[in-house]
């Protein structure tokens, strides 16, 4: 599950660039296999977000001129509205396979990664032809987000998408391929500093009304289509849990404690909303009604239990007025 007063605006630009120098016909690279001069996956292990690949090369930890393929990013740390390029360059002789909307963005806090974007990856296949790069651009501007504009909603995020949401911190861009398949698969890692604020976490303006009922804070949204044909009302709701347990921990037969931070929070209006409420208002249990046209209601990954700033709670999701058809 992905799922902060002012908007981070993330905007992801991929140019392809050739390099200056031009491949020769039957000529090899600097490795006969240029895998052969690429760290194995594990050399790295506390450097980079985890990773399903065999070779990973963490920018920081290499030295350009003796590795055959990189990705490069322009500067080690940003101010909230600057720009950084992070530019994969192929200096082997071989075509690499990669896929250019196939970014994805972590965060670091107290040594671990967190997951923070896109939701879903388009899957064209490109290639990186030999002796050329492909850049990818991005730049913040968190203008808008603490004063309720929300930045979740649904669709797929490509590599042009703005991606609102991003408090300072240490980030980590990466991406991956492979020369001859995918079952030698490469990824990329390159790390930077976001210099900005924390996001504070705040209620959606789509928030229309929130009343007690009893010891429920109950809050009305004004998203969904109440007209809509597959349109029903459905309850998101939330309830604070005393547990000793730490995040991600879990016993037999349970389901382990997500852990959340405040960008992956942002990412998720109905999320967002009923946390923020919770904390603005100190109440246990929290129910934002809706109406959503998805199947099940608000999707399938939202039941469970989740740890923010160390309070643990639990959402479930149900329908108030099913609709048959």
């Amino acid at each position: 599950m992905v799922q902060l007063t002012r908007r981070s605006l993330l905007t992801l630009v991929g140019t392809t660039v050739a390099a200056g120098s031009t491949a020769i016909a039957g000529c090899l690279g600097r490795f006969d296999d240029p895998t052969d001069s690429l760290p194995a996956a594990d050399d790295h292990s506390n450097d980079c977000p985890d990773s399903d690949v065999d070779r990973l090369v963490a920018y920081r930890e290499i030295d350009p001129d003796d590795i055959d393929i990189y990705l490069e990013p322009s500067t080690d740390s940003i101010d909230e509205g600057e720009r950084i390029a992070f530019t994969l360059r192929n200096e082997s002789f071989s075509e690499f396979s990669y896929n250019q909307y196939n970014w994805v963005l972590h965060k670091r806090v107290d040594g671990e990664w967190y997951f923070i974007a896109p939701r879903e990856i388009p899957q064209p296949l490109h290639t990186l032809r030999p002796r050329r790069s492909y850049e990818w651009e991005l730049s913040v501007d968190n203008a808008g987000i603490e004063d309720g504009t929300a930045i979740g909603g649904t669709g797929p995020s490509t590599a042009r998408d703005p991606i609102p949401g991003l408090g300072g911190g240490e980030y980590a861009f990466g991406t991956d391929g492979w020369f001859d398949g995918p079952d030698e698969k490469i990824g990329f890692c390159a790390r930077f500093e976001l210099e900005a604020d924390e996001l504070e976490l705040t209620p959606t303006d789509d928030v229309a009304e929130t009343a007690w009922e009893d010891e429920v804070l109950v809050a009305r949204s004004s998203r969904g289509d109440p007209d809509g044909d597959y349109s029903r009302l459905g309850a998101y709701e939330l309830e604070r849990i005393v547990d000793e347990r730490g995040a991600g921990e879990k016993r037999e037969g349970e389901e382990s404690v997500e852990p959340l931070l405040t960008e992956t929070v942002l990412r998720n209006d109905q999320l967002r909303d009923v946390l923020a409420l919770a904390r603005e208002y100190d109440a246990d249990r929290v129910r934002l009604e809706e109406h959503d046209a998805s199947y099940p209601i608000f999707g399938s990954r939202e039941d469970g239990r989740y740890e923010y700033d160390g309070v643990t709670y639990e959402i479930t999701t149900s329908e108030l007025e099913p609709k048959d058809h």
